[in-house]
């Protein structure tokens, strides 16, 4: 079954809310990385991992 036919309500409630971002701020670049890790692939070996620098947020 799929969630729009179990939970409609809820599923349309969760899609209104918006994300809270926080703003943060870094003194220099290199001071503070993101990781951020795919797995879909994992049934194949295949595991895909991004960095992204926080101080201009280039990948």
């Amino acid at each position: 079954l799929s969630l729009r036919r179990v939970d409609s309500l809820g599923q349309t409630l969760r899609r209104r809310q918006k994300i809270q971002r926080k703003k943060y701020s870094v003194p220099r670049p290199n001071y503070l990385w993101h990781c951020d890790g795919h797995h879909k692939l994992i049934w194949w070996g295949i595991v895909i991992h991004g960095f992204i620098d926080g101080y201009c947020r280039t990948v």
